[in-house]
């Protein structure tokens, strides 16, 4: 899987003028739709919180426990993913880039399902520490977001030009200002093909810049969660699973918070 800086081979561009993902799916929403619906990330926690609301994704292995998952129950996290898939609805079309700006937690699984509820492509910024923002500004030029969603928490001073770009604080509280519970019950579904762009992988090169590669769709993730599901199943360790998921080109908070949802009964 490659990069877009200057000395990378060209690839097919959306119509959107964003680079396509090559290989395992159409970066455009295209034709690739051999997942069920029932598979794809988004429907499947939908189903997890209709049938165990109360239950909690968690992953096999003792260090995921904490770290692992998103860290609250299928009803809690689809409504966080309600509420921000409500608000980015109102202010965005689908198929936005969104580029989500968290520490690992319950807040980044919200963000990254409530773009997948709302047909929004997410691009993870996964920071190591509240508060270790300095990557921030140069991702946001890299990658031109449509919006940041980012925390409220006092850690946000984000360093970005909010007249070219918006910044949307939502936590497990508020989204925007506004009851996570209230945006939720006004969340409508939108028709989400297996094909669109679901997930971009961003690296942060430091003081060189940064590099985003091509859009994962929604039937991408679906495929890499099931063979990561069935690695588990056949007893792959923790780290070998992890090398799996870097193989497919989905990073390691992304897979931790996607992997629960697909094995946890």
């Amino acid at each position: 899987m490659t990069g877009d800086g200057p000395d990378r081979p060209e690839r097919p561009e959306r119509r959107d003028g964003r680079p396509g993902r090559t290989g395992r799916g159409g970066g455009n929403g295209g034709t690739r739709a051999r997942s069920a619906d029932g598979r794809l990330p988004g429907p499947l926690l939908r189903q997890r919180a209709e049938r165990g609301p109360q239950t909690v994704p968690e992953l096999p292995y003792p260090s995921a426990a904490v770290t692992g998952t998103a860290g609250c129950s299928y009803a809690e996290l689809d409504r966080r993913a309600r509420s921000i898939a409500a608000r980015l609805g109102a202010q965005l079309q689908p198929g936005s880039r969104v580029m989500l700006v968290y520490p690992q937690g319950p807040d980044l699984a919200g963000a990254l399902f409530g773009c997948l509820y709302a047909g929004m492509a997410a691009v993870p910024l996964v920071l190591p520490a509240p508060g270790a923002t300095e990557a921030v500004a140069r991702a946001v030029r890299r990658c031109a977001p449509d919006i940041v969603l980012t925390g409220s928490d006092g850690w946000t001073p984000l360093a970005v030009d909010r007249t070219r770009t918006q910044v949307l604080e939502a936590d497990g509280a508020r989204v925007s200002g506004e009851p996570v519970w209230r945006l939720a019950q006004s969340w409508r579904p939108v028709g989400v093909l297996p094909g669109a762009p679901a997930y971009q992988r961003y690296h942060d090169d430091g003081a060189a810049g940064g590099r985003v590669e091509p859009a994962m769709s929604h039937s991408d993730l679906a495929d890499v969660t099931t063979e990561l599901a069935q690695a588990v199943r056949l007893g792959t360790d923790e780290e070998n699973v992890g090398w799996i998921a870097a193989v497919h080109g989905v990073e390691d908070a992304v897979w931790r918070i996607l992997l629960p949802i697909r094995v946890t009964a």
